[in-house]
């Protein structure tokens, strides 16, 4: 699959859309009988498709398969079968298109289009309108040969010159092999695919392959390879400096303000105000618009969070409908347009494995809407591991490519019910997760999440058990008890027990110095900032260690 660089753009003004309903049921066109031409052949540089009917001629309109379209042009095409709807998503648009419809939608918003979508014996064709100019390729069709062609655009081809009479095209290496083209004139250009020992492999201009011996033709640009791919640039955030965020936990509606104070070296707050609730898009919304005036007045931005209630059954019902989406989707957007938030934080966890693909649609889908609303989108990852609800759900690769930035919530090395005791984050682990995400997910979107809670592990003869404490707690149970903390380096950590009434008691410290170990990754690895689980866990002296720690 190549990599294509998508540029979508904007098809009509949504203004003459007023009525487009209406309008469609009453003239809706009658779709029963269709009459086409399937004797076209395709090639796309080389290649020659051959398998089923690759493309269609109907009513002067060029209609493409939508297999050969997924696999050749874009591999994010995605079709909702049971709503019958093509979806076309890209940076800055989702395109949504239902067969034998001439109704299609903008980040949803209504336009009509001349030529619909069709299903013909049980494949489904796109017309080359709705989706030529979102990509870079070129499209000819050439009528002496019936042959359609296309190239990518962000590729360089090797062309030549014929320089001889009698140059003829041959489908193989031999003299004697059958002639595919004998008209070749003087200066006529032919696309070059590969040199062999008197021989090139080429493409003539109306689309005939074969092989012709070097001797007829003089290569115009002379290179180590034939075609070199041209690099898409990133497109950056606002935010100049190292993103220094953390989450403000909330477990309901916040009614008070008076607490809120300046934080040290942060730059972005996400408050966990919002749940979906259910498939009609409806939230659990515990949020204050004071306390984002508040904040924004400081020069924070804010990124809340919004979650899948960690219900595997509800994400699943969600994300399996493209309506249903687009639905949530809407709502997300006005609800964090009336806060006037910066950006969003989504964190879904606990997801069916099947619904792999569909949690990278969501976030295709919602990406441009965000962006047309100029507002950071960001999501949590876990680490890889080999659960499937709680890290192979997640397509990381594919992810990042729709996000401004991804956080990998690198804690949870043993988490509360874990069989074993052990450290919430040991440093070794955090680094050997890090570098395992960064061979999917490039370092400038990737921020490095670390905690400010610890778990006291209570291992019995026949039982261990966990509580998650503050680095407060943490520390005055240390205290209390005169317990003797050492200096693990591969841990990372200051590590202390003490045995009371039959009962072991095992901590592993988070403070400033830990902290300070993993936030130095963040600098080896060229991270794009930190994110802190949770604000209230600290201690006072943190937020000022992690500033000097990150810059």
């Amino acid at each position: 699959m190549k990599k294509i660089i998508i540029v979508f753009l904007m098809i009509v003004s949504m203004g003459l859309i007023t009525g487009a309903s209406y309008w469609y049921f009453n003239n809706k066109p009658n779709m029963s009988v269709i009459s086409y031409s399937d004797d076209l052949y395709l090639i796309i540089e080389d290649i020659v498709i051959d398998e089923g009917q690759p493309v269609l001629h109907i009513d002067n309109e060029f209609y493409f398969n939508y297999n050969f379209l997924k696999e050749y042009i874009d591999e994010n095409l995605f079709y909702d079968e049971n709503e019958e709807t093509v979806i076309f998503t890209s940076k800055d648009k989702v395109k949504r298109f239902k067969i034998d419809e001439i109704v299609g939608s903008v980040n949803s918003k209504e336009f009509f289009i001349d030529d619909p979508i069709r299903l013909i014996d049980d494949n489904l064709y796109i017309p080359m309108k709705l989706f030529k100019d979102d990509y870079d390729i070129s499209i000819n069709y050439f009528d002496e040969t019936n042959a359609v062609i296309i190239d990518y655009t962000d590729i360089y081809y090797l062309t030549g010159s014929v320089i001889l009479d009698n140059g003829v095209i041959r489908s193989d290496m031999d003299i004697k092999a059958p002639i595919v083209k004998d008209n070749l004139v003087i200066n006529d250009t032919v696309t070059v695919y590969g040199e062999f020992e008197k021989w090139l492999k080429v493409r003539s201009n109306d689309g005939i392959l074969g092989f012709i011996e070097k001797k007829y033709i003089r290569l115009k640009h002379k290179k180590d390879i034939y075609k070199t791919e041209l690099e898409s640039r990133e497109e950056k955030t606002n935010i100049k400096d190292k993103i220094n965020l953390t989450w403000d936990y909330t477990y309901s509606k916040v009614k008070y303000i008076d607490n809120i104070k300046p934080i040290p070296g942060v730059n972005v707050i996400s408050p966990t105000w919002f749940s979906i609730i259910d498939t009609e898009g409806n939230l659990q919304d515990k949020g204050n618009k004071d306390y984002v005036h508040k904040y924004k007045e400081m020069g924070y931005e804010l990124w809340p969070l919004i979650d899948n209630s960690f219900d595997p059954d509800l994400t699943h019902e969600l994300l399996n409908s493209s309506s249903t989406r687009e639905k949530v989707i809407i709502n997300i957007v006005k609800t964090y347009k009336d806060y006037g938030f910066d950006g969003i934080n989504i964190d879904f966890e606990n997801v069916y494995l099947k619904d792999k693909d569909l949690l990278t649609q969501f976030v295709r889908e919602l990406y441009p809407i965000f962006k047309e609303n100029e507002m950071i989108v960001s999501m949590d990852v876990t680490t890889i591991s080999t659960s499937e609800n709680w890290s192979l759900c997640y397509d990381r690769q594919r992810l990042h490519e729709s996000l401004d930035y991804m956080m990998l919530m690198a804690y949870d090395q043993h988490w509360a019910s874990s069989p074993n005791a052990g450290s919430v984050a040991e440093y070794s682990w955090v680094e050997k997760g890090l570098k395992g995400v960064l061979k999917e997910v490039p370092n400038e979107k990737l921020i490095l999440a670390v905690p400010f809670y610890t778990r006291l592990w209570l291992v019995e003869p026949n039982k261990i058990s966990s509580q998650t404490i503050s680095m407060e707690v943490a520390n005055k149970f240390v205290k209390d008890n005169e317990i003797v903390t050492v200096w693990n380096e591969n841990f990372g950590q200051y590590y202390g027990e003490i045995t009371k009434n039959d009962i072991d008691y095992r901590i592993w410290l988070e403070d400033e110095r830990s902290l300070g170990y993993k936030i130095s990754l963040i600098h080896k690895y060229d991270l794009a900032g930190v994110a802190s689980w949770r604000k209230g866990f600290e201690t006072e002296n943190i937020w000022v260690s992690i500033d000097k720690a990150l810059n």
